[in-house]
């Protein structure tokens, strides 16, 4: 596809002189995020309306989704962009410099949630899969419809993606319902199911939310940078958008809004923007527009102003479901700097008609209409090498969108000078999916950009590595790749599918490198400077440190660390150990992360040769620490070995949310091997004790010098046949965090290990309630080795269908299926796929994976395991004590001997004692010692006897306790009221209980005395058991007020509880 064109005759009037539709005309270009729907604003994307040249032109870009387009904004790609009032509550919370300066539209049956045949009813959607974007309006409305149909989160499998995505799934048939706004629901709601199934039907959309008291809206939203820069043009946007909006609610009729300009206008912009080149049909327009309300400006000031207890509770539900880390705000005061109702309080055009000064909508569209496709044929090859000077980019040609999907790697080969110095002038691609990345000779992640920021991109310098491993060329293909020498630098430039299609003032796209000879020492940088010329005030890559100690900083100021960082720090132990002093921990909780690596390798995302895998165990054995938030250690960190250091950010927020320095910095230092870690290192704190020279730490307590109340990490090897592990010892578990637990189960001569076994004395991890959702859970892996392991089962807590905190489940990894399951303090047993050979070790993982955040404390797990033998060896010791009836004897229960054996032995040997004495005196002792025996014998008998009895006794007094108790709980603690069903309809609307039970105020009020004298009370269970036994049936029914005077004033609940 190119960039389509599409050349229209002017409609009436006479063409004025304009810009031609290209940047080069434009002083500044404002970037405009909008989504793939039409408003009234839509013109102005195909009309130039926005428009000021040459001082100001408006670019277009298609959004993916409203989460999306928060992570371009934040990233500072967009100066403003459409987005559901969620997400924007997401930005509140997570501190982005934006601000809503208007509502674009109230979604009414343009969302909401359209179903296959067969679930046309809220209670059948129990164990359907549905489908939606997470963290969208759209998402929002799907969880608070299934939660006021008391429908749990449980019996509905949600899936997410693209709207895009949510297409193709039903198409097909791989969901059953799907929660989006058009054109995606009007795709599930026209398209067969499957391909051969009926089209959709609608469950519910927003509107029926909204009465509800779900109510949301598309927000109009600008980064604060741009606001204070340019409120000019903000308030531009403002102003037309509202006098759009109230011409299409004045002449919806009218001819410009059912078949002529306008809707000719909004159908071009939507056929652009799915990639067609011609327009769409007239009443397709018209039936998009009218199903979304388009408010006036008091709606949008009362909306910002007046709804954010709504915002807040939008805010919650994204807590809920974990796309923020920290709580939400209580105090509605956070939300009111990023409310800019002023430009909204600033509008005076709002009545004007489109075609009247000032800034009349133009009667032609200027030039031609416009959207960057990408050429058939233009793009790069997957594997290129490149000697000597040279500038190379992405393919693409002129104003055309680059390829979609692309991976295409350069290897720059070195001069004779032995380096190259590479410069990237030019890039400009979608933020965070389509980037440019440079790794070294030896596949170090040197440099990644992305984006459209502007500002120079750091220099990076590359030589030749005389040992350079092999394959790091055919690992950025991702498939086969020559073998070059004397390669100083590797780029690749890697793209997605999808297409932004931009309009309007079309800015070119790619990217642009120039690579050249390089000569010369290279300058040490000083902490938090990046870049192999330092020319970044942030970091960048992967870094070798050099010298005996120093500082790593993530950033030279204290204000904010760049977005979307990879940085990396390679710190050489050389025989020793590596003490790191955390002096400054100021991120964003769980989103940005520092991690500390046993050894020198990289990690996957920092070097070309550390693929993912699905379950990286080794990756999680390397792992020492991993840190977020504000709190740093207060004592030392210590690795025996060489260290790898990795800090992470997203594009949403550089600095914790509650203020303070941010960034990273610690100071670090090599000592020598022959020092002890403890005393002279560091002290091992209140949480553990010195022995030997190292650190042991209490129970539930972590790392080398026990700084940590909770799991970080991997912990050493254990090398037990049983044991016990901890998670946490404090009284909540850190969220965002993997951490493992490596068991090196010795072998027994003559016996295979078969599995393990374990005992959860405490299994306190969170589960889902009410419309928070987790993926908390404690795994156990099998055949740890150099790159992965395998997973044997999973353990997640779950709720019980009385709502309350009940057991764990084992899942089958799978199916994702529970298989049984436990309550704390049972004995559960999970195998290998085959037992070990005879006398072999066996190698397992308890890793325990968390989430962004805990919805309240939870106090993790104490589990004791041991090992699981094949065949009928039982294993036992201290802690895994045999059944009755049998005793432990070298870790293996046998059974216990029989009074019989024993009586017969002792016999026996007293015969062999007899034939040995010589004299009397000797037989007398004898005698003596076996009265004795005897006598304490009958003693201990009688003392056991006495406290079996005691014991007996006390079950039984328990036994009558609980019965007891049992029988409290389930007698009525107030007497149960109900009202005939033939009754209830008759009343006509919904009426208080005290009225139906105190009977009339007015005694001429005959109906409510009759209904009065029909109200049933019942005082016990038997009463109602016997009424159910003579045909009562009873049906309970739960609504919530809708009204401050009446509970249900329109009567909506009544009528759908009569329906019942």
């Amino acid at each position: 596809m190119i960039v389509a064109v599409i050349a229209l005759a002017a409609l009436g009037g006479a063409q004025p002189a304009h810009r031609d539709a290209t940047t080069d005309a434009c002083e500044e270009v404002v970037r405009f995020g909008l989504f793939d729907a039409i408003a009234p604003i839509s013109i102005a994307a195909t009309t130039a309306w926005l428009d000021d040249a040459p001082r100001v032109c408006f670019g277009y870009y298609r959004e993916r989704s409203g989460p999306d387009a928060l992570l371009t904004l934040a990233h500072g790609d967009y100066d403003i962009a459409l987005m559901g009032s969620t997400v924007f509550t997401t930005a509140i919370e997570r501190g982005v410099p934006v601000s809503a300066v208007g509502i674009l539209a109230l979604p009414t049956s343009s969302e909401g949630l359209a179903t296959r045949a067969g679930l046309g009813e809220p209670r059948s959607l129990r164990g359907s899969t549905l489908a939606t974007v997470r963290g969208s309006t759209a998402h929002y409305h799907l969880e608070a419809f299934l939660h006021e149909m008391t429908i749990d989160a449980r019996d509905v499998t949600i899936v997410f993606g693209q709207y895009v995505e949510i297409m193709r799934l039903w198409d097909a048939g791989k969901i059953d319902g799907a929660a989006c706004w058009a054109p995606c629901l009007d795709h599930v709601l026209t398209k067969p199911h499957g391909g051969t199934g009926a089209p959709g039907a609608l469950l519910y959309d927003a509107e029926t939310l909204l009465r509800w008291g779900f109510g949301t809206g598309i927000v109009i939203v600008a980064h604060d940078d741009f606001i204070s820069r340019r409120p000019d043009v903000v308030q531009r946007v403002v102003e037309r958008s509202i006098r759009a909006a109230n011409d299409y609610r004045t002449n919806r009729d009218g001819p410009d809004w059912t078949a002529g300009r306008f809707a000719d206008a909004a159908g071009r912009f939507l056929a652009m923007d799915l990639g067609n080149e011609t327009t769409v049909p007239a009443a397709f327009v018209v039936n998009q527009l009218g199903r979304t309300e388009w408010p006036d400006t008091r709606t949008q000031i009362g909306f910002l102003e007046i709804g954010i207890e709504s915002l807040q509770h939008q805010a919650a539900f994204s807590f809920a479901q974990k796309d923020l880390a920290e709580p939400p705000y209580e105090d509605p005061s956070i939300y009111l700097p990023h409310i800019g109702a002023s430009f909204l309080r600033a509008v005076t055009t709002e009545t004007v008609p489109l075609d009247a000064e000032p800034d009349p909508v133009p009667d032609f569209i200027p030039y031609a209409v416009r959207a960057q496709l990408p050429v058939p044929g233009e793009g790069c090859e997957p594997f290129s090498v490149i000697d000597g000077d040279a500038t190379f980019d992405d393919g693409s040609t002129g104003e055309n969108a680059y390829a979609r999907n692309a991976n295409c790697v350069w290897a720059l080969r070195a001069p004779a000078t032995g380096c190259v110095v590479l410069e990237v002038p030019f890039l400009s691609s979608e933020a965070l999916r389509d980037r440019v990345d440079i790794f070294s000779a030896a596949g170090d992640l040197r440099a990644s950009f992305s984006g459209r920021r502007r500002g120079k991109r750091p220099t990076t310098v590359g030589c030749v590595v005389p040992d350079a491993p092999p394959g790091v060329a055919a690992a950025l293909v991702g498939g086969a790749a020559p073998n070059v020498d004397s390669v100083a630098l590797y780029v690749r430039w890697s793209t997605d599918g999808y297409d932004e299609r931009a309009m309007g003032a079309i800015e070119p796209v790619g990217f642009r490198a120039t690579a050249r000879a390089f000569a010369g020492d290279l300058p040490t940088c000083g902490p938090g400077r990046g870049g192999a010329l330092c020319d970044s005030p942030c970091c960048v890559g992967v870094v070798d440190v050099t010298g005996e100690g120093g500082v790593i900083k993530t950033q030279v100021a204290d204000d904010a660390y760049q977005p979307n960082s990879r940085c990396a720090w390679r710190i050489p132990a050389r025989g020793g150990r590596v003490v790191l002093d955390v002096a400054r921990l100021g991120l964003e909780r769980v989103r940005d992360v520092v991690t500390i690596y046993d050894g020198a390798a990289a990690t996957p995302g920092f070097g070309a040769l550390a693929q993912p895998v699905p379950f990286p165990v080794f990756e999680l054995l390397r792992r020492k620490y991993r840190m977020s938030g504000t709190h740093a250690p207060t004592v030392p960190l210590v690795v025996d070995n060489d260290v790898f250091v990795t800090f992470e950010s997203d594009g949403i927020a550089n600095r914790p949310r509650d203020g303070g320095p941010a960034g990273l910095e610690i100071r670090w230092r090599r000592d020598a091997a022959e020092s002890t870690l403890c005393p002279e290192v560091a002290s091992c704190g209140r949480n553990g004790r010195c022995e030997e020279g190292v650190c042991v730490c209490d129970t539930g307590y972590y790392g080398e010098t026990c700084a940590f109340d909770t799991c970080v990490g991997a912990a050493p090897w254990r090398v037990a046949p049983s044991g016990r592990i901890v998670s946490n010892a404090g009284a909540d578990y850190s969220p965002g965090q993997f951490c493992g637990w490596p068991l090196n189960i010795p072998g027994r001569e003559g016996e295979s290990i078969a599995g393990i076994r374990l005992r959860f004395d405490r299994f306190d991890i969170e589960a889902p309630e009410g419309q928070a959702t987790t993926t908390d859970r404690a795994v156990v892996f099998y055949s740890v080795g150099p790159q992965q392991g395998s997973v044997l089962c999973i353990f997640r807590r779950v709720m019980s269908q009385q709502g309350q905190t009940s057991a764990g489940a084992a899942v089958d990894p799978a199916t994702d299926e529970t298989k049984f399951t436990f309550d704390d303090g049972d004995t559960l047993e999970v195998l290998l796929p085959e037992p070990a050979a005879a006398g072999a070790n066996v190698q397992l993982m308890l890793g325990f994976e968390t989430d962004a955040n805990n919805h309240r404390p939870f106090s993790g797990f104490d589990v004791t395991y041991g090992v699981r033998f094949h065949g009928g060896l039982v294993f036992c010791d201290e802690i895994w004590p045999c059944a009755d009836g049998e005793v432990c004897k070298q870790n293996g229960c046998v059974p216990e001997e029989s009074k019989s054996s024993r009586s017969r032995r002792s016999r026996r040997k007293l015969r062999q004692l007899r034939r040995g004495v010589a004299i009397a005196a000797l037989v007398f002792a004898c005698v003596m010692v076996l009265a004795l025996c005897v006598f304490f014998g009958v003693y201990a008998r009688r003392v056991v006897r006495t406290k079996d009895e005691l014991e007996t006794e006390r079950v039984r007094v328990v036994r009558d306790q609980v019965d007891s108790a049992r029988q409290w709980v389930e007698d009525f603690q107030a007497p149960f009221c109900v009202v005939a069903a033939d009754t209830f309809i008759a009343l006509g609307a919904l009426r208080p209980h005290e009225a139906l039970r105190d009977g009339p105020r007015d005694a001429d009020d005959d109906e409510c005395d009759k209904q009065h004298t029909r109200l049933e009370f019942y005082d016990s269970v038997d009463d109602v058991e016997r009424a159910r036994r003579g045909g009562a049936v009873f049906v309970f029914l739960s609504h919530q007020w809708l009204g401050h005077a009446h509970p249900d004033p329109a009567g909506i609940h009544y009528k759908a509880m009569c329906r019942a």
